[in-house]
């Protein structure tokens, strides 16, 4: 009775390893399918007429299949194509309440508190090494600036709307899908912003993980603010809130 008793707990091990080795599998899956999308849309900005319709209309309709393919897993694969429209409706959306959205704001002050903090020290002790802003805005800066009018409208609404729900999606709703650790959920957390930080670094060389703690310090407040609600539209209206105000401020140098 004990060999068998043994076995079957070997057995569950080994189960629960593979379990979790296609959780990450699934995760990494929806992380790629995301990434690509947005490769495209940003890609379009340097190319012109017919091959910049093409690479923006593959981009456009890959995020319109990790949205709906995402939302699908959330719902435990319950959702049609019908359903799943009639449920971004405004009015089926499961909003934040008001005592929610107070919690929000407060978890956003602190991060970005926490963000000006960082940019102090980095311009007080750092600034021989460091441009004063980050890869990835200088990166966005210049793509804005390269494709005239069409590069800042497509890149404001994606900046703006479209790579805030993706990345929520993925980064939030779907990386605490797989991996929510309920006894410890501020690893899960601290987790999610990490990934969030590094998927957000222009390169990855030693000098620009100094680019890290901003993105680290917002990302892991969106995590928060999903996890105390647990609400995706919470995190994606945090997010979207921030990318916007970043982004006027971008647009106001450029035009200037």
């Amino acid at each position: 009775m004990k060999a068998l008793a043994t076995f079957f707990q070997e057995h569950r091990r080994v189960r629960w390893t593979i379990q979790s080795f296609m959780k990450v599998l699934a995760w990494f899956g929806f992380f790629c399918f995301e990434y690509l999308a947005m490769a495209l849309l940003q890609l379009s900005v340097y190319f012109s007429d017919q091959m910049r319709d093409i690479l923006l209309l593959c981009g456009l309709l890959l995020s319109g299949f990790f949205i709906y393919f995402g939302m699908d897993t959330l719902n435990a694969g319950k959702e049609t194509v019908k359903g799943f429209l009639k449920h971004l409706s405004p009015k089926r959306i499961d909003w934040p309440s008001k005592s929610e959205f107070a919690h929000i704001a407060a978890i956003y002050i602190i991060s970005l508190a926490g963000m000006m903090s960082w940019q102090v020290f980095e311009n007080f002790f750092l600034s021989k090494i460091t441009s004063g802003t980050t890869e990835n805005q200088a990166a966005l800066d210049s793509m804005m600036s390269f494709g005239g009018r069409y590069s800042i409208i497509v890149l404001s609404l994606v900046i703006v709307f479209l790579g805030p729900i993706m990345e929520e999606l993925v980064f939030r709703g779907l990386f605490f899908h797989y991996f929510n650790w309920k006894k410890a959920p501020w690893v899960t957390i601290i987790a999610s912003g990490l990934l969030f930080g590094l998927y957000h670094l222009g390169s990855y060389t030693w000098l620009s993980l100094l680019d890290l703690p901003p993105y680290l310090i917002i990302g892991t407040g969106l995590a928060y603010a999903y996890s105390y609600t647990n609400k995706l539209s919470s995190s994606i209206l945090m997010h979207i809130f921030h990318n916007g105000w970043v982004q006027v401020m971008s647009l106001m140098v450029l035009i200037h």
